[in-house]
């Protein structure tokens, strides 16, 4: 049954989308999912929104929020980036052999438009990991952190266990931890409600002044390649401002979806699918059209 949040909004199941379940079903993905309407109108649809996932590269967003907070006017300062400093993952510097001196504006547009690690890994250095963890705490993302991919995985799957009452036996996820074990890449640990919640505080202002608050909307508008929500719901009329975030078998995204003359709504969808470490176009697009039915359903029911 629908209840009221604190705000009045009401919260739907996801009986309110049952073609997004279906999909699921067909693509072989687990999933949660987070929308609703920035103006606090409509409905608030969801599905397992606080259960913990990988959150893989959706930590730069806050981490970007950080860097605008310790760096302010200025991001326009020089800094210089050492082959030393390479990270694999992502398009940008990451793919780069030679020293590359840029300022810290373009390296943060870096991490957000090509989920760049090597910009990701110079930026977190700078401003530490308490600032990024400060950002969630602002934005009331009671259960976000940043931590490395191995124990962001060993993490969620232990309190996976943990809720389904056993903890005995090998399944799937032992693999998946023995997958991970290795993996020194900075990931996160996120929920879909922490990650709507983020992006209600950045747009509302709650986290930056104005003009931070709109270079960062503004870089996460310029996706490198549109990919999921930004591929499905890419038409005239529509803005769509997210990240992504990818690891292994984990495939996120959050957004923010503007239709013209419309209150934004902010989605986020979190998947796991049974393939380790593969392009599956076919479940990137599912999460685009799960994504773009879980928004009309808001939409719809502000009428």
């Amino acid at each position: 049954m629908p209840t009221e949040d604190q705000e009045g909004a009401t919260i739907s199941d996801a009986d309110a989308v049952p073609g997004a379940m279906e999909l699921a079903d067909d693509l072989g993905i687990d999933l949660s999912f987070c929308a609703c309407a920035l103006d606090g109108r409509g409905a608030r649809i969801s599905h397992l929104e606080d259960r913990l996932w990988p959150g893989a590269s959706l930590y730069k967003l806050p981490a970007a929020i950080a860097l605008c907070r310790s760096r302010g006017a200025a991001l326009s300062a020089p800094v210089r980036v050492e082959p030393t400093q390479r990270v694999v993952g992502g398009a940008g510097i990451s793919l780069m052999e030679d020293p590359v001196t840029l300022t810290w504006r373009e390296l943060m547009r870096f991490m957000l438009v090509g989920s760049d690690n090597t910009s990701a890994a110079v930026i977190l250095e700078d401003v530490g990991a308490a600032a990024v963890d400060a950002v969630t705490q602002d934005a009331g993302m009671t259960r976000s952190q940043v931590a490395g991919s191995a124990d962001t995985v060993r993490r969620a799957v232990e309190e996976a266990r943990r809720s389904a009452g056993f903890a005995q036996g090998t399944d799937l996820d032992d693999d998946l931890v023995d997958f991970a074990k290795d993996d020194a890449v900075l990931g996160s640990l996120t929920t879909a409600g922490d990650q709507v919640r983020l992006l209600t505080a950045l747009w509302r202002g709650d986290l930056l002044e104005s003009a931070g608050s709109a270079l960062i909307k503004g870089m996460l508008g310029q996706q490198l390649a549109p990919i999921r929500i930004s591929r499905i719901l890419s038409y005239p009329g529509v803005l769509v401002a997210g990240k992504t975030g990818s690891w292994g078998p984990f495939r996120h995204d959050s957004a923010v979806v503007t239709h013209d003359g419309e209150s934004p709504v902010a989605v986020s969808i979190l998947t796991r699918s049974l393939e380790f470490d593969r392009l599956l176009p076919a479940v990137d697009d599912g999460i685009g059209e799960i994504a773009a039915m879980i928004v009309d359903g808001v939409r719809s029911s502000q009428v």
